[in-house]
């Protein structure tokens, strides 16, 4: 189980971006966290995983533990040894290795690099186009096959949470299908408990057994997938339906708006 308390993050010691978020996912669960560009989804991701000093942001107050310990202010390698993995916004893959080599580096927590070839059958299944172009250098890759390697990669360091920051950007529809369909059954089948970070909410929802909103650095709505799906502002604002003979211009559309709505 993940939990945030009252989390609270601050870059450069000036921006405050992250109010008091708390969430909870469950282990073994699927949760999406949904947001527009800037609410602090990001934010929230690199907290869990340690990489907030890399961009020299820091946890002011609250709270982040995993299975029951304390990850706060944990250094990234070792929250990567207990199980934590983050697959970066913008895939992130060493262009100049082949898809093999990615797969053996995300192996290393394996112990041994025999270890780490045996694991090799795990991605290798799920994402059978990896296998066909193994021997090929990352960086040669379409953005899809990317995004595919990216996952893998976190799947062959034997993670238990998975991180996903933005899995469906610059994707075309059907790849995205495909890569959440997989993320799926990696839940279903291996028990990967992930946090899913995504603008297109109603893939997210799709798969996700409960969500989070996330607007300017506060979590402004939470429930089960259903609920979110079923909300007339979550509907208007994220999944792009707004009502049959609505004549709303988004000109209305008010960030403050929508979360006294939301408050209130």
């Amino acid at each position: 189980m993940l939990t945030l308390d009252g989390v609270e993050v601050v870059y450069n010691r000036v921006a405050l971006v992250l109010k008091g978020v708390s969430l909870r996912v469950e282990e073994g669960s699927i949760v999406a966290l949904l947001g527009a560009n800037g609410a602090g989804k990001s934010t929230v991701l690199k907290t869990i995983s340690g990489l907030l000093a890399a961009e020299r942001g820091e946890v002011v107050r609250g709270e982040v533990n995993w299975q029951g310990k304390s990850l706060l202010r944990m250094p990234a390698s070792q929250v990567v040894e207990r199980g934590v993995v983050q697959v970066l916004e913008g895939r992130r893959v060493f262009e100049h290795l082949t898809v093999e080599q990615n797969l053996l580096v995300g192996g290393y927590r394996r112990g041994s690099l025999r270890a780490a070839r045996q694991a090799l059958d795990v991605p290798y299944a799920y994402f059978p186009r990896l296998k066909e172009r193994r021997a090929q250098r990352a960086g040669l890759l379409s953005g899809g096959e990317q995004q595919m390697l990216a996952i893998s990669r976190a799947v062959m360091s034997n993670c238990k949470l998975a991180l996903l920051d933005e899995p469906s950007l610059g994707l075309a529809p059907m790849l995205v299908e495909e890569i959440f369909e997989i993320v799926q059954r990696l839940n279903a089948d291996e028990g990967l408990t992930v946090l899913l970070v995504e603008q297109n909410a109603d893939a997210a929802l799709r798969i996700a057994q409960h969500g989070y909103v996330l607007e300017d650095g506060r979590i402004v709505l939470d429930g089960t997938a259903e609920e979110l799906r079923a909300n007339q502002d979550v509907a208007e604002f994220y999944l792009g339906l707004a009502g049959v003979g609505s004549r709303r211009s988004f000109r209305d559309v008010k960030t403050y708006r929508r979360r006294k709505r939301w408050l209130g």
